[in-house]
C-alpha cells in the first residue's frame, strides 16, 4: 500500500500453493465469529476526496495527527489507518503507546454522527520479524478500548510454511490480504493480480479470524530509462495524469493487458516534450489504468472465497480531480454487474457573475476506451463567452457550439472543460459524433 516495497517472491508463492487445502497453522490462534460481508475503501490522507453517490459499509481512513478529518465520504462505520513506514523506528512500545493516544483523540474528536470501529495498522513487517510484530500488536490490543475493532493489512509472504503468522492473527480482529503489487519490486507495468480462491481460501480460513480481500481500483504512470550500462531506473509520477499523455504526437502508443485484466499503455519518447521535462528521448511510459474486468473478475473471485471472508476493500478512493483510479460510483456500478453509461455525460453547475448567467461545464470520461471521442455541446441559447480551464481546452465553434475531443485512454472522472457566459439563462445538450 502507498509506496511501499512488497517483499514476495516466487519460490514463497509456489510453497504457498504446494501447501494448498491441506495447509494447517502450525500455532494456535483463538477462533473469532465469522463477519457479515462488507464492502471496503481505503482513503488515503492527501488531498480532498472525490465526491461519489456510492456509500460503503466500512471507509478505512489514513489520518496524521489528532484532528478527525473534515468532509470525508459517506460510510456505515470507519476505520482509523496509521501507516507505520519501513524506515521508521518500527512497531516499538513507544510506538504502539503514541498510537493508542492519537486513536483515543481521534476518537473523541469525531463526530457523534460518526462511528468509529476501530483501527487498522498497515505495516510491511519482514516475514522473519512476524513474532516481534505480534508482540507490538499485543502492546496495541491491550491499550485499545474493548469494542474497539484492531485490524492489520497482510502481506501474502506472511503465509509461508513455517512463519509466525499466527503471532500476529491471535491479536487481531480482521487481516486484510492484498492483491496488488505482488513483485519483489514494484513494477512499472501492472499492479493487480489474479486471485486464486482456490489456494487461497484454505489458507486464510485455517485460522479462524475474519479477513477481507484488499482489490485495486488505482492506476499509475513509470517513467523508464536505461543508462549507458544497461541498468534501468523507474521513477513514478503520482502529477501526471493519462491526459497529458494521450495526445502528445512525441509518444507512439501501444496497449496490451496484465495477467490482472489491465490497460498497460506503452509510450515511447521519440522527441522532446518542452512541457514534460522528465521525458527524455529514448525514455519510456507505462501507464496502468484498472478496468471493468479487472475489478469485476477480483470481485467475483472474492465472492467465492467463502469461510471466513467478510468482504472486499477497495485500494483506493481517488483525490479530487484524479483521472488514474476508478470513481467509487464506476465500482459500485461494476460489483452490482451494472453495464457502464455508453454515452459521454455533461454536468454543468452554476456559477456566480456579475449581471450573466454562468456555469463551469464538468464532463465524464466514462471508461478509458481505445478510441477517441469527439463531443459537441450545443447551447439552447447564445454564449457570450468560453472561457476554456483544464486538459481538454474546447473549441468554440460558434456562440452556440462547441467542440471536445476526448483521446483514448484519457483517464477516469470529471474533468472541468470551462466556464460558460451567457446573458440569459441556457441548457446544454450533448451530442457525439
Amino acid at each position: 500500500m502507498g509506496p511501499v516495497r512488497i517483499y514476495l517472491c516466487a519460490l514463497v508463492m509456489v510453497a504457498v500453493s504446494a501447501a494448498g487445502a491441506a495447509w494447517k497453522p502450525h500455532a494456535v490462534v483463538p477462533a473469532r465469529e465469522k463477519d457479515a460481508w462488507k464492502t471496503g475503501y481505503w482513503l488515503w490522507a492527501g488531498q480532498p476526496a472525490s465526491s461519489a453517490n456510492y456509500r460503503p459499509d466500512v471507509l478505512y481512513v489514513q489520518t496524521k495527527g489528532r484532528r478527525w478529518p473534515a468532509d470525508l465520504p459517506r460510510a456505515d462505520r470507519y476505520i482509523v489507518v496509521r501507516r507505520i513506514e519501513p524506515s521508521d523506528r518500527g512497531p516499538t512500545r513507544r510506538a504502539a503507546l503514541a498510537l493508542l493516544e492519537d486513536y483515543k483523540a481521534l476518537v473523541a474528536d469525531a463526530s457523534r454522527s460518526v462511528h468509529v470501529d476501530g483501527l487498522q495498522i498497515d505495516y510491511d513487517s519482514p516475514t522473519d520479524r512476524l513474532n516481534d510484530y505480534g508482540g507490538f500488536l499485543e502492546e496495541v490490543r491491550r491499550g485499545l478500548p474493548p469494542a474497539a475493532r484492531l485490524s492489520v493489512t497482510a502481506l501474502l509472504d506472511w503465509f509461508g510454511p513455517r512463519t509466525q503468522i499466527a503471532a500476529v492473527l491471535r491479536h487481531v480482529d480482521e487481516f486484510v490480504p492484498q492483491f496488488y503489487d505482488l513483485g519483489l519490486e514494484r513494477a512499472a507495468a501492472g499492479i493487480a493480480e489474479p486471485i486464486d480462491a482456490g489456494k487461497w481460501a484454505a489458507i486464510f480460513d485455517a485460522y479462524q479470524v475474519p479477513y477481507r480481500i484488499g482489490i485495486s481500483s488505482f492506476g499509475r504512470v513509470a517513467r523508464r530509462r536505461v543508462d549507458a550500462a544497461g541498468r534501468s531506473d523507474i521513477r513514478y509520477f503520482r502529477d501526471v495524469s493519462p491526459m497529458a499523455l494521450a495526445t502528445r504526437r512525441q509518444l507512439p502508443r501501444s496497449i496490451r493487458t496484465s495477467h490482472g485484466g489491465e490497460s498497460l499503455v506503452h509510450y515511447d519518447v521519440v522527441a522532446p516534450i518542452a512541457e514534460m521535462p522528465a521525458l527524455g528521448v529514448g525514455d519510456a511510459v507505462d501507464v496502468t489504468l484498472p478496468t471493468d474486468l479487472s475489478v469485476r473478475e477480483a470481485y467475483e473471485s472474492a465472492r467465492r472465497f467463502g469461510g471466513y471472508c467478510a468482504g472486499v476493500v477497495f485500494f483506493r478512493w481517488p483525490n479530487q480531480g484524479e483521472t488514474l483510479t476508478f470513481e467509487p460510483d464506476a465500482v459500485g456500478r461494476i460489483v452490482a454487474a451494472k453495464p457502464a453509461q455508453s454515452g459521454v455525460v455533461l454536468e454543468a453547475r452554476v456559477a456566480t457573475c456579475l449581471e450573466r448567467h454562468c456555469a463551469d461545464l464538468y464532463i465524464d470520461l466514462g471508461r478509458a476506451g481505445p478510441v477517441g471521442r469527439v463531443v459537441q455541446i450545443r447551447t439552447s441559447g447564445p454564449l457570450q463567452a468560453f472561457l476554456p480551464d483544464g486538459p481538454l481546452r474546447p473549441a468554440l465553434l460558434r456562440d452556440d457550439v462547441m467542440v471536445v475531443d476526448i483521446p483514448g485512454y484519457a483517464g477516469y472522472g470529471t474533468v472541468r472543460l470551462g466556464r460558460a457566459i451567457s446573458r440569459d439563462a441556457v441548457r446544454f445538450q450533448v451530442i457525439e459524433r
